[in-house]
């Protein structure tokens, strides 16, 4: 009987296992290894009847043995892939989970510090009302003791206020030139008393004296130019004064030897000339004692 040969001419039937490639992405590595999976158990199936048919024939039965060994390690490295890159798939999946967990934190801390900072706005926004309305309670309460003090100083110009003035008005002294001073020492005072400059036409007996006037007022005001100034009050044992500088205009006033403030004076042009004239009002009953120089509490020399 003549021999038969059996030929395999399939050469991919054979072939050893192709190398995953490396750029694919894990669905589709997986679904490439289970096809190849599917190839191996084919061959698998076929190689028993193909040994047999080579043992019947006469072939070399250690070929197909090494064939069938090389597709099994085929298959168990194809199914060792398979595992390691299920458990790669899980590691990436509780990362994208705990990725998912840490960003719902954070936006969970956005949100809390988003409270917080409205929070602090709505706060800081009360805050800002409450101080802007106690401040404008404050400029009120100011502006009406003003007021207050302005009407109290004009009706004691009809309660039994009189004045006293100098006969002359002001000149430069030789002892300080440039500036004329005087001082008043309070020895009693009953309601009120005012003190300063005058021009001629102001100078009236009778009522305070209000325009065109340089007035330091007991209740502490600074009077100028038609306006006050709120200053340090003065009664009983005080020793006030008030000076004016030739040079430059201004008014001075002091307390117990100390400066308090100065202001120009400006030039009224409805009164005949602005000779200024000393004086001293007193309402209801008071006494003081004046000092016209060359010795005072004030030291005139701080001004030279």
């Amino acid at each position: 009987m003549p021999s038969t040969t059996t030929t395999f001419s399939s050469a991919d039937e054979f072939s050893p296992l192709k190398p995953i490639l490396p750029n694919l992405s894990t669905s589709e590595e997986m679904s490439l290894l289970m096809a190849r999976i599917a190839e191996l158990n084919r061959a698998n199936t076929v190689e028993p009847s193909v040994a047999c048919s080579t043992d019947l024939l006469g072939q070399d039965k250690n070929a197909v043995e090494e064939r069938l060994l090389q597709l099994q390690n085929d298959q168990k490295r194809l199914l060792e892939k398979i595992s390691e890159l299920e458990k790669q798939q899980k590691e990436q999946t509780k990362a994208t989970a705990d990725q998912s967990d840490q960003f719902s934190k954070i936006l969970q801390k956005i949100s809390e510090l988003e409270k917080q900072q409205k929070k602090q706005n709505e706060n800081t926004t009360k805050a800002t009302a409450d101080q802007s309305d106690q401040l404008s309670k404050i400029l009120e309460k100011i502006s009406e003791m003003e007021k207050q003090q302005k009407q109290q100083h004009e009706e004691m110009m009809t309660k039994g206020c009189h004045s006293v003035f100098a006969k002359h008005s002001i000149s430069w002294n030789n002892d300080y030139p440039h500036i004329f001073y005087f001082e008043i020492s309070i020895k009693k005072m009953i309601s009120a008393i005012d003190f300063g400059f005058a021009v001629r036409e102001q100078t009236k007996l009778d009522g305070l004296i209000m325009k065109g006037a340089s007035i330091y007022s007991s209740s502490g005001s600074f009077w100028c130019n038609g306006s006050s100034t709120a200053g340090k009050p003065y009664g009983a044992g005080s020793t006030v004064g008030i000076g004016f500088s030739f040079t430059n205009r201004q008014i001075i006033f002091t307390k117990n030897g100390v400066l308090l403030d100065f202001f120009t004076l400006l030039d009224d042009s409805s009164f005949s000339t602005n000779a200024l004239f000393p004086f001293v009002s007193l309402c209801n009953y008071g006494k003081i004692e004046a000092n016209f120089g060359p010795k005072f509490k004030f030291d005139l020399t701080t001004l030279c």
